[in-house]
Order: structure tokens, then sequence, then C-alpha cells
């Protein structure tokens, strides 16, 4: 789950943030204080298939399973049964 977590964040601050120069952490709300808009939302979770091999499914694609990068880890890094 760290080297997931570790991607993620790197995605997020090096390609997501880059231009607004804020760096985020495992704990910051990214849609809570608008970090992440609509549209960065649907590159983060191509993004998180990518480096996960699985699809995410539409039903799984609700805030509370996108609220911090811990968040997203915990909820995607594991396989689902």
């Amino acid at each position: 789950m760290t080297e997931v977590k570790d991607r993620l964040l790197g995605y997020i601050n090096g390609e997501l943030l880059a231009e607004r120069a804020l760096v985020a952490g495992p704990e910051t709300p990214l849609f809570a204080d608008g970090w992440i808009d609509s549209l960065s939302i649907l590159k983060l979770i191509a993004y998180l298939e990518l480096i996960t091999g699985r699809e995410i499914p539409d039903e799984e694609i609700v805030m509370k399973n996108f609220q911090t990068v811990n968040t997203i880890a915990e909820r995607f890094a594991t396989e689902r049964q």
C-alpha cells in the first residue's frame, strides 16, 4: 500500500497540483479544500487504475473513497473480493 501512496502523492503533486505550487500530503483533504477539481479526479482515477492494474467500478467512485491519498490507497491498493 505504501508504494501506491507514494506514487499517488507523486502524481498529484507533480501533475495535478504543479501549476498551483501546492504540495499535498497523505492526509490533505483533496476535495474539501478545493485542491482537486472534477476534471482532475478523472485523471486521478485513470492513473489509479494504471498503477493498481484494475478498473475502478462506477459505484466505487464516490467522495468518501477519494477524500485523501490515505483513503484512496486504503480503498484501492489491495485487491477487493
